[in-house]
């Protein structure tokens, strides 16, 4: 049974950081019709850390789960 939480928090926080990875794409497009200087660097630079941020734990996650699906096929087939 916890295997099963831990694929299910694994892509549920995979989902969410998508979702904030759209955000932050579109927040950084956004940020490039604005027309005060410190607007754009305020919004340039948050998006740009929420872009960072999410696609960082995107690829940790991701790989953490690649490392775990084939440790179990690996155990599996050197088991049967």
């Amino acid at each position: 049974m916890g295997t099963i939480y831990w694929w299910s928090f694994h892509i549920l926080v995979i989902f969410v950081c998508t979702v904030f990875l759209v955000l932050g794409i579109n927040m950084l497009r956004g940020a490039y019709g604005m027309q005060y200087p410190l607007n754009f660097f305020i919004a340039f630079f948050g998006s740009s850390m929420m872009i960072m941020i999410c696609g960082s734990i995107i690829v940790g996650f991701s790989l953490r789960m690649i490392r775990r699906c084939r440790r179990e096929f690996d155990g599996r087939t050197k088991e049967g």
